[in-house]
């Protein structure tokens, strides 16, 4: 009979660790909805006191910050939860399908500015970078700066949003809120890299479902902008 009562405490133990280590839909808006006043809050003050190099490096591990404690909080199995299984294959699978990403964002954005004229904060943006790749030290803060956009974005945006949708939901409703969540940092006035940001999201998004791979995703998305990058500085 204690052998049978053992049994069952091991099973329920088992049981409540696994429903504990679960991440609800609701958790997940909340915890980005915190990162997002978090990340322009504390990115305004580092810019403020360190300038644009220092807030590069530091904006993007801030966006990933918040979720990644909160998994850890919650116990969450990372390798199984987001798929992080690092293989030569995903390697080459990432970038394969970076280089795809890229040219389905140059159609968007070429397609997007004919139709509403040039986004003037881009353009800013682009010109502060093509400045700050003329030293040395400019381009290397650029080039670890665009590669920890990929890894950390694609953690918040799709191993931790759309994946906690996802679990409780269907994909389609999963992959839309992840999306629209990375076009609000990616915001424009001119909403035109919005618009842009939203449906690169949705491209990364199927990517991320359909490898169920953060590897892939992450580095899809971080050879898209150093591929950008680099025909920034070649153009």
């Amino acid at each position: 009979m204690q052998d049978f009562l053992l049994i069952g405490c091991i099973k329920m133990v088992n049981q409540m660790e696994k429903v504990s280590s679960d991440i609800s839909p609701l958790a997940a808006i909340l915890i980005f909805a915190a990162t997002f006043v978090f990340v322009l809050l504390l990115a305004g003050m580092v810019y403020n006191l360190f300038g644009l190099s220092v807030t590069l490096l530091v904006q993007e591990p801030l966006l990933a910050a918040l979720p990644l404690g909160y998994m850890l909080y919650k116990r969450v199995d990372f390798k199984n939860y987001i798929g992080l299984e690092v293989k030569p294959k995903t390697i080459l699978l990432g970038i394969a399908l970076g280089a795809l990403v890229l040219l389905f964002d140059l159609v968007v954005s070429t397609t997007l500015t004919s139709v509403f004229g040039v986004s003037e904060t881009v353009e800013e943006v682009n010109t502060l970078y093509a400045n700050m790749s003329s030293s040395p030290q400019g381009l290397l803060i650029l080039i670890v700066a665009f590669s920890l956009a990929g890894v950390c974005e694609e953690f918040t945006f799709r191993g931790f949003l759309q994946t906690a949708v996802n679990r409780r939901y269907s994909f389609v409703p999963a992959v839309l809120v992840s999306s629209f969540a990375f076009s609000l940092i990616h915001f424009d006035p001119q909403l035109i890299y919005t618009f842009s940001a939203f449906l690169i999201g949705l491209l990364l998004g199927c990517i991320y479902y359909r490898w169920h791979s953060y590897v892939v995703s992450a580095i899809a998305h971080a050879s898209v902008n150093l591929i950008a990058l680099a025909l920034m500085l070649l153009i």
